[in-house]
C-alpha cells in the first residue's frame, strides 16, 4: 500500500496569489470582505496533497492513511470526477480518471486554498478538543507582500442521522473555506472564541479555547498562544501577562495583536 496516494496537482503555491485571476480574486476583498472558496471533504484535501503540510489537523491525515489502497482509488476517482464536474479541476491529460498519478490544473479558488496549505505566511489555530478539527487561518502572499488575505478553514457540522448526530468521519467531514481579510478575521475569530466551549460530560469544567500561532519551520511549537475562557459576552484571556478580562471589542483587538506577531522578526 502506498502511504501517500494522491493526485499530481500542477501547481506553483507562490503563483497561485498573484496571476492576473487570482489578483482579482484578492482585489475584491476590499469590497465584499468575504470570499467562498470551495467546500471539501476532508478525502478532497487529503487526496489534493494537503496532508503533507505541517499544520494539516493530524487525525484526518492518519485516518486517510490507514484507508486501504483500493477505498483511497474508490475515493479518488469518484471525487476526482465530482470535482472535475464543478469546474474545480481540468485533468491534463485525459483518460487518468482519478488513477494515482493523474494530472490536474486547479481552478483559481482551489489553487488559493492549496497555496494556503502548502506555503502560509503563518497560521492560526483554534480549538478546544483534539477530537474536534480545529478552526485554521492561513496568511497567504508572496514575496512582495506576505499576507495578501488569509483563508479561514473551519468543519461543517454533520446532518444528524436518525435521532444521534452523525460522529465524526474526518474523511468524509465537508471543510468550509473562505478568503478574508486580517480585520473581519479577527472579528470572526474573536465572536467563534468568546462562547463557552462545549464540557464533555456533566462533571467536566468547560474547557479553554486555544489560539495559537505557528510559522513555517517552527515545528509544533506555536510562537504565541491564548487561552481563552468565554462565557458569550466576555471571556478571561491568558497568554499575555497576567490573565485579564476582556469583552468582544477588545478580544478582537488581541487577536489582530497576535495576527501581527506572524509576521514579526526576531
Amino acid at each position: 500500500m502506498h502511504a501517500d496516494l494522491e493526485l499530481q496537482i500542477d501547481l506553483d503555491p507562490e503563483a497561485a496569489v498573484r496571476t492576473a485571476v487570482e489578483q482579482g480574486i484578492f482585489a475584491r476583498l476590499d469590497a465584499e470582505s468575504d470570499i467562498t472558496l470551495p467546500f471539501l471533504a476532508g478525502g478532497d484535501l487529503c487526496m489534493l496533497g494537503g496532508h503533507r503540510s505541517p499544520f494539516f489537523w493530524e487525525p484526518l491525515a492518519a485516518r486517510w492513511r490507514s484507508l486501504p489502497s483500493a477505498d483511497r482509488k474508490k475515493w479518488m476517482q469518484g471525487r476526482a470526477e465530482r470535482l472535475a464536474e464543478d469546474g474545480q479541476l481540468t485533468e491534463l491529460v485525459p483518460g487518468g480518471s482519478g488513477r494515482p498519478g493523474a494530472c490536474y490544473a486547479v481552478s483559481p479558488e482551489l489553487g488559493i486554498v492549496l497555496a494556503a496549505l502548502d506555503r502560509p505566511t503563518w497560521v492560526i489555530t483554534s480549538g478546544f478538543s483534539s477530537r474536534v478539527a480545529p478552526a485554521a487561518l492561513f496568511a497567504v502572499g508572496d514575496e512582495a507582500q506576505p499576507v495578501r488575505g488569509l483563508v479561514m478553514a473551519f468543519a461543517v457540522r454533520l446532518p444528524a442521522w436518525g435521532d444521534k448526530p452523525a460522529g465524526p468521519r474526518y474523511v468524509a467531514d465537508v471543510f468550509a473555506h473562505t478568503l478574508t481579510t486580517t480585520a473581519r478575521a479577527a472579528e470572526l475569530l474573536a465572536g467563534w472564541v468568546i462562547k463557552p466551549a462545549p464540557a464533555h460530560g456533566h462533571f467536566r469544567k468547560q474547557p479553554p479555547r486555544r489560539v495559537a500561532l505557528f510559522r513555517p519551520g517552527g515545528g509544533d511549537t506555536p510562537a504565541a498562544e491564548l487561552s481563552v475562557l468565554g462565557n458569550g459576552t466576555t471571556a478571561q484571556v491568558t497568554g499575555t501577562a497576567a490573565t485579564v478580562e476582556l469583552d468582544a471589542e477588545t478580544l478582537q483587538a488581541a487577536l489582530l495583536n497576535l495576527f501581527a506577531q506572524g509576521t514579526q522578526t526576531a
